[in-house]
């Protein structure tokens, strides 16, 4: 299997370009998904940074998904054999604003391939860059981390973060299943976890459904806009530290200290569970 593992670095370098535009229609999906108001309903209106997200979706047929439902490869996604994946970590900047009615390029790239053991069997830390670009110029560059592992889990990634005392903004969440399935369908993510109960207590062996890390994070990125709606974000990353599940709420906080946010997310036992920073202009 290291051996396996191993030749995945060939994909190192592999890159694809896609087009969109950014429309109305979408940016409202995702509002209603976050339960927020529609930010740019009219052409020319600017689009709040990180929303780029529900554009460009993973366009994959059904007979090149696993079991998973997530893709066995294709595109610049390396053949992992691993069976499970989940989403680890995400850094984004935000270096012009997407306006609806652009026209957008993306580039896709393999940047890093990591083999690693964290004492449950060897996983593949896949790191994917993507930068978009409008008729103004490169706009966003990402870099997305991607855990692949075994049967039996990851095993135990010990991820120090202190955690600000008394941090003046927070909010707790209901784990809303519909909110769970909303976010999960504007950005045509199709893995089970997010969906399928049967499949992921039975099979994946999980307590309930996954809330995505991508939620916890627009979420994050919404405290940011509400608590400081005239400093647009120009940068965010953020780093999954432990699962949340359906079973409880889960709860957000910020603490800003001049133009960085420390920003966290408890599951629904209180356990740190999402860490991340954003800049504000």
């Amino acid at each position: 299997m290291t051996d396996k593992l191993a030749n995945l670095q060939q994909y190192v370098g592999n890159s694809q370009t896609a087009e969109d535009v950014i429309t109305a229609s979408q940016v409202g999906r995702l509002a209603v998904a976050l339960d927020v108001d529609h930010p740019a309903q009219n052409k020319g209106n600017a689009v709040p940074p990180g929303w780029h997200g529900v554009f460009f979706p993973p366009l994959v047929p059904l007979d090149q998904l696993r079991e998973d439902g997530q893709p066995t490869g294709g595109g610049v996604a390396p053949p992992v054999p691993l069976p499970r994946r989940r989403l680890v970590g995400v850094r984004g900047q935000y270096l012009d604003t997407l306006c609806i009615g652009d026209d957008v390029t993306k580039v896709t790239e393999v940047a890093e391939i990591k083999i690693e053991e964290f004492g449950a069997g060897p996983t593949a830390r896949v790191t994917v860059r993507e930068s978009i670009s409008s008729p103004r110029g490169l706009a966003v560059v990402d870099e997305r981390d991607v855990l692949y592992f075994g049967e039996d889990g990851a095993g135990d990634i010990d991820q120090p973060f202190d955690t600000p005392s008394a941090p003046p903004w927070s909010r707790t969440y209901e784990s809303n299943p519909v909110m769970i399935f909303r976010l999960s369908a504007v950005r045509f993510n199709s893995h089970r976890v997010h969906y399928d109960r049967d499949y992921t207590t039975k099979e994946e062996g999980y307590p309930g459904l996954l809330v995505p890390v991508t939620l916890v994070s627009f979420l994050m990125m919404e405290m940011c806009r509400a608590q400081a709606p005239d400093r647009p974000l120009t940068a965010f990353s953020y780093q999954s530290e432990k699962p949340v599940f359906d079973l409880g709420p889960y709860s957000i906080f910020g603490s800003p200290d001049g133009d960085t946010v420390t920003m966290w997310a408890t599951d629904y036992e209180s356990d740190l569970a999402v860490t991340a920073t954003a800049t504000l202009k």
